[in-house]
This record gives structure tokens, sequence and C-alpha cells, in this order.
């Protein structure tokens, strides 16, 4: 065997003698006689390869002194790398510096259900492994559906470390299962990550047609009555173009929620009205009738009674409130037999009705006496609706009482009622008496002796207030995506809060 080398071997020798000599120079040809002339060695095949060393990462970091362009190839890896005389690069390096990393998630996927949780979270584990300490940067690559979001962090990492991705989404998501593709850069090394999230299906309710005191609960119940009601649920309402939700009564919101199973949650997208109801303006201060003059507060648009998502594409607004009655009432119910009738004096003007079609305020009836009393005006509902105008009463009264005149001369002004979301306004209250009386005087004739001129009377009571506005959503401590404030937009109207 040993002499079979050893004759190969000079064979070998010998071609390479006479290749040499027969003047191709410093050539070498394996598979061809006409090696190109810029290669020291021409290797043509086409059923072979070349093979270079394969040797570990620490085989070749015990190479001693590795010549400037030495490859091999790292089978832990599978890189063909050389020496450039500073580092050994892999073949798609371009420096010494170029930052190339590894990424290894935790998981390829999860599921969310959106009530018991309404995110899910992969970590990754980053190592540079070429390259001087850098920051890696990620980005997401993909067209992420309507109600789903997706933050990094840290982002950027520096070098090595883990990030954590979180995917969040709403019930707006459409179910099923949805791609995350995540990009994570490091100089010119781009690696992309593949994350798939499935998102379990919410209850679908549409509103096609203008109602009033919409229940989320109810109508769940009423169109799907096998959902459970012993555990949480996911709906999401769509209210259609056109469509006005409103309430018959300030008592009761446009639009609520309802009695869901604890830790339900709800997305409402709007596109069309939900409006609460305009609150009454005041009558008159009475203690017979048992009225105070104020203004009644606006009625809520949507009251929540659990976590809830909302998308308002149209319009949200609180009712109006009421503007104060500036009028007082005194009355007197006589002893039986007499006391079929009330007897009394009525003066002044009832407040304007809130926007939300609040009702202005009108005169109590059942008094026989002196009543003057101007009504105030109601306000108008639907998405252009304002407040009232409070009454006005300002023209003289007078009262003929035998011999004396009596004058009263009033400017009372009711509160106007309030725009969606706003407090209805406060009202003023003048009165100015005169009295004279007539007699007839020997020679003189009939003459008319002034006895007080122009005297104000004050209004017994401290004057009412206005009602306050609606709440434009009223939360109960559920949290929602809308920031408690005061808000006045074209589309969101009156106070978002507890």
């Amino acid at each position: 065997m040993m002499k079979i080398l050893r004759t190969n071997f000079f064979l070998i020798l010998v071609i390479l003698w006479i290749t040499k000599t027969e003047g191709h120079g410093q050539n070498v040809g394996i598979g061809t006689n006409t090696p190109d002339n810029s290669a020291i060695l021409h290797l043509e095949s086409t059923t072979m390869g070349f093979l270079p060393p394969r040797m570990t990462y620490a085989q070749r970091d015990a190479i001693v002194n590795p010549a400037q362009g030495l490859v091999v190839f790292i089978t832990e890896d599978s890189t063909l790398q050389f020496w450039n005389g500073a580092c050994w690069l892999k073949s798609f390096q371009e420096s010494c510096n170029s930052c190339h990393f590894t990424v290894n998630p935790s998981a390829p996927s999860d599921t969310i259900d959106r009530t018991i949780t309404d995110s899910c979270s992969v970590t990754l584990q980053l190592t540079q492994t070429n390259g001087v300490p850098q920051n890696i940067i990620f980005n997401v690559a993909s067209v992420l559906p309507n109600g789903m979001s997706v933050t990094i962090s840290p982002n950027p990492l520096m070098s090595t470390g883990q990030a954590t991705i979180t995917v969040h989404v709403t019930p707006f998501t459409p179910a099923g299962l949805h791609t995350v593709i995540i990009q994570a850069f490091c100089g010119q090394q781009l690696q992309t990550i593949v994350y798939s999230v499935y998102v379990e299906p919410c209850y679908l309710l549409d509103v096609f047609n203008s109602t009033q005191n919409y229940d989320v609960a109810v109508n769940l119940y009423s169109t799907y009555p096998n959902a459970p009601t012993n555990s949480p649920v996911c709906v999401h309402v769509t209210v259609h173009p056109g469509v006005e939700i409103t309430s018959n009564t300030t008592s009761l919101p446009a639009f609520t929620t309802g009695n869901l199973p604890a830790g339900s949650v709800v997305g409402i997208t709007n596109n069309g009205n939900i409006i609460g109801r305009g609150g009454n303006g005041g009558q008159a201060y009475s203690p017979s009738a048992g009225t105070t003059g104020e203004g009644f507060p606006g009625g809520t648009a949507i009251e929540l009674t659990t976590a809830t998502t909302i998308q308002n594409n149209f319009n949200i607004f609180g009712g109006g409130g009421g503007g104060n009655a500036m009028a007082f009432q005194i009355s007197w119910t006589p002893p039986a037999p007499a006391n079929i009738v009330t007897l009394g004096i009525f003066v002044g003007a009832g407040g304007g009705g809130g926007a939300g079609n609040g009702l202005g305020g009108q005169a109590p009836g059942g008094i026989v006496g002196l009543s003057y009393y101007v009504n105030g005006l109601n306000g108008t509902g639907g998405q252009f609706g304002v407040g009232g105008q409070g009454g006005i009463l300002n023209f003289p009264i007078p009262v003929n009482l035998g011999p004396v005149t009596i004058s009263l001369s009033p400017n009372a002004v009711g509160g106007n009622g309030g725009g969606y979301g706003y407090p209805g306004t406060q009202g003023y209250f003048n009165l100015l008496v005169s009295a004279s009386i007539t007699i007839n005087l020997p020679f003189l004739g009939t003459v008319t002796v002034p006895v007080v001129n122009n005297v104000p009377i004050p209004l017994p009571v401290p004057p009412p207030p206005p009602g306050a506005g609606g709440y434009a959503i009223k939360r109960n401590g559920n949290p929602v995506n809308i920031p408690d404030n005061f808000y006045t937009n074209s589309n969101l109207r009156g106070q978002v809060g507890n």
C-alpha cells in the first residue's frame, strides 16, 4: 500500500513538472488542459467540488499564525471563513466590526381569548456574535388588523440580552389566526421573526335602526340565547350610519353595557348618534308645590358597567342641562269646604330645556289668583340639537283694587337650556312695584296720588341653580380608552369620567 501511495505521489510530481515545462508557466489545471492565465490553480468538474479544510471554532483558533487569505469551513455553523490578517471573517461579513447576531424566540405562537387576557407575549433571546457591541433595532413589518397593536421592549436592545414582544388586541380585532412579523436590524444584518397569534371570536351585535335606551346585555341574550351568563363574554356592538340612540328620560342612559357577567369586555363602534336626554327647565320656587326652580341635569349618553373600548366615528353627546326658573309662587289653600281651589300669586319665567329634547319649564297648574308666567322653550334633539331659551317676562302688570292701582314691573328671564354636555345658564329676576290711589276731591275732581314708585322687591329665595350637563360617557369605575375630561369636540361632547 505504501508503495502505491509513493508511486501516485511521484506521478503527480511528474505531471506537474511536465505541465510546467510544456509552457504553462505557474498555472496548474485539474480537469482542464487550459487553465486560466490569471489562476495559479484552475479546477474544472461537473461532478465534484472544492473541499476546504473542515474544523470546529476551537480547531480554527488553534491555527498558529494563520496566513492572510487562509480559508476554512466551520462545521458548527456551516460557514466558510477566511483570515483577513486581523480576524476570521465569514463569507458574508464586510469587516471585523460587522454586526451579526442570533435570535431565539421563546414560543412560535399563542392564543388570546380577550376576556381572561387581551394580550400575549414572546421573549426573544438575542446574542451578538460579531463586531463591537451595537444597538439591535426592532420593527413591526406586518400590517396589523384593526384593534391590534404590538409593543417591543427594550427597543433598541444593546448587543446581547432579551426583548419582549407583546401583542395587544381589542374587541374590534377580527377573530382568527394573525401573523406578526418582527424585523431585527444590526448594521447590515436583518433577521425576521414570525409570531402567530390566534384571536378567539367576540359576539357581534349590529344596531341598524334608531332606538331608545339600548342595553347591550339585553340584546346579547336575545340575539344569542346560548351565550354564557356565568362566565365573561366579549361583545362588539356596531351602531350603523344614520342610527340615533336616545333616551326618553334623564334617569336612564341612551346606551348602556348592561348586566353582563363579571370580567366581560365590550367594544363599541359608533357610526351614528348616541345622545343623552336633555334636562328639563326649572318651573318656579313653590314650597307648596314642592318645586325649587332648579334646572334639571342632562342625561347620560353611554353608561358603562364593564371594561369597554370605543371607536367613535360620529357623535356621542351628553344631554344639555335645563336652565333655572326665575319665578316664585306664593299660594294658599283655604280650609274645607273651600279647599277645592288654591289661591296664590305666580310671577316669573321658566327655564329652557337642555339640548336633547329637554322640556322648557312650565307653569304649575291649579292656581287661582294673580298668575303671570312665561314658559321656557323646549330644547331640540338630533345631531344639531340646541338648548331652549328661557322664558322672558318684562311687561307691566296692572292690579286694580278699588281706588288703589298697583303696577308690577317684572324683568324675569329664565335660564337658557345648555347645549349638548353643557349645564344650563343662570337667569335673573327684578321686580319693581308702584302703587297709587285715585280719590275724588271737591272742586278738583278725580285725582291720582302716587303712594310708592318703582320700589324694588327682591326674590323671596336665593336664585336656584341651573341643571348640570349630562355625561357623554359615564364610566362608573370601569376602564375605557377615552381619558377622563370634559370634551367639546364636534363628535364628543360632555364629561367622560366617573
